[in-house]
């Protein structure tokens, strides 16, 4: 029977490679979709205040400010994204961007996210901003 010394032994490496590295991959990974989820959110966002912001501008259905915020969350929700129509903020007729008598459209999103702990720099709060000129 041949006796194998410890420095030479090769049983159990790949096991020992596997758990140095894994963290650093799952980590990786997990953190390139927290922040494809995070681009996702603030596009979402965006669009959603730019079209609100339309849609004040054209006074077709959003009349009051009432109604610019329930367009906007229904707006969200159909890009998938709940939203409380109260962290919808309007302001109508502001210069905005170099345009006078603009309506600007403000949403906060608070982010949450399982990685926060990890990834220090994921923001706990997205916000999205749409002007649109106001047409006469």
């Amino acid at each position: 029977m041949k006796r194998r010394t410890l420095p030479h032994d090769q049983a159990g490496a790949t096991a020992i490679e596997f758990a140095l590295l894994a963290p650093v991959f799952l980590a990786l990974l997990f953190g390139i979709v927290e922040v494809g989820r995070l681009l996702w959110v603030k596009q979402v966002l965006t669009e959603t205040a730019y079209s609100t912001a339309r849609c004040a501008a054209l006074a077709a259905p959003c009349k009051a400010a009432a109604d610019v915020q329930s367009f906007a969350a229904a707006r969200a929700l159909r890009w998938g994204l709940k939203l409380d129509a109260a962290l919808v903020a309007y302001a109508p007729n502001i210069t905005c961007d170099g345009n006078a008598a603009s309506m600007q459209v403000t949403i906060s999103y608070g982010f949450a996210s399982p990685l926060t702990g990890f990834l220090p720099m994921l923001p706990t709060t997205v916000q999205g901003r749409g002007c649109f000129p106001k047409l006469s």
